[in-house]
């Protein structure tokens, strides 16, 4: 690929990134309001309101508009910096999923320091071990080994992080959650994997899922250099 085509490339993710953010942020600042208030109106005026399927609407709306506000964040033009890639994922599993974190396994070189944006990949990381770590709560696995594995490192090209976990398998096609607000997952807003696609898109980078050679899945994050 010729530097011209490389450079027209990174121009149009960053025009398209721009895009979605302005009208992310647009929607944000115009729902935030009306949201906030349909959900106090509701509750004052709605009979046995915590138990009414207008409180579970009202939430499954309120969660779609968070996810918008994670897909505006993800879009953002990227803010490179070095960091440790093995300090990051150890943080994010420390953190983010401490209460499974005996279920997870790492490997991968430490340190691995490199230059891009933590808080995207943070975005793109969390998706992947939040799908594992579902997956495996409902499969069933024989292995002795821990049912979620998180590998990482690079090549002369670029990086590269993998989520392997054993539990069932993918449920649906892959087209059938790559769009927005598709989901296969009841209580969830079909967001995560756009999320994750756009937050490392921003980095030139790209997101597979696919069925894993022992069973399970593997959800593989590449970006460039």
């Amino acid at each position: 690929m010729s530097d011209e085509t490389e450079e027209s490339l990174r121009s149009r993710r960053q025009i398209q990134a721009r895009a979605a953010e302005w009208i992310a942020g647009l929607l944000l600042h115009e729902l935030a309001s009306p949201i906030g208030l349909l959900a106090y109106a509701a509750s004052r005026e709605v009979p046995d309101y915590e138990r009414s399927r207008t409180k579970n609407h009202i939430v499954t709306l309120q969660m779609v508009f968070a996810a918008i506000e994670q897909l505006r964040k993800a879009s953002a033009t990227p803010k490179p910096a070095e960091f440790d890639l093995a300090a990051l994922i150890n943080e994010i599993v420390n953190t983010e999923f401490s209460e499974a974190a005996d279920n997870i396994a790492l490997h991968g070189p430490q340190p691995l320091l490199l230059v891009s944006d933590a808080a995207l990949l943070r975005f793109a990381i969390c998706n992947g071990l939040r799908n594992a770590i579902e997956a495996v709560s409902v499969g069933t696995s024989k292995h002795s080994s821990p049912p979620v594995v998180v590998t990482w490192g690079e090549t002369d090209v670029d990086y590269w992080v993998a989520v392997l976990d054993r539990g069932p398998g993918l449920s649906a096609p892959l087209e059938a959650v790559l769009g927005v607000g598709k989901t296969t997952k009841k209580g969830h807003s079909g967001f995560g994997l756009p999320i994750a696609l756009s937050a490392i898109e921003a980095l030139g980078g790209m997101v597979t899922l696919e069925a894993a050679s022992d069973g399970g899945t593997k959800y593989e994050l590449r970006w460039e250099r």
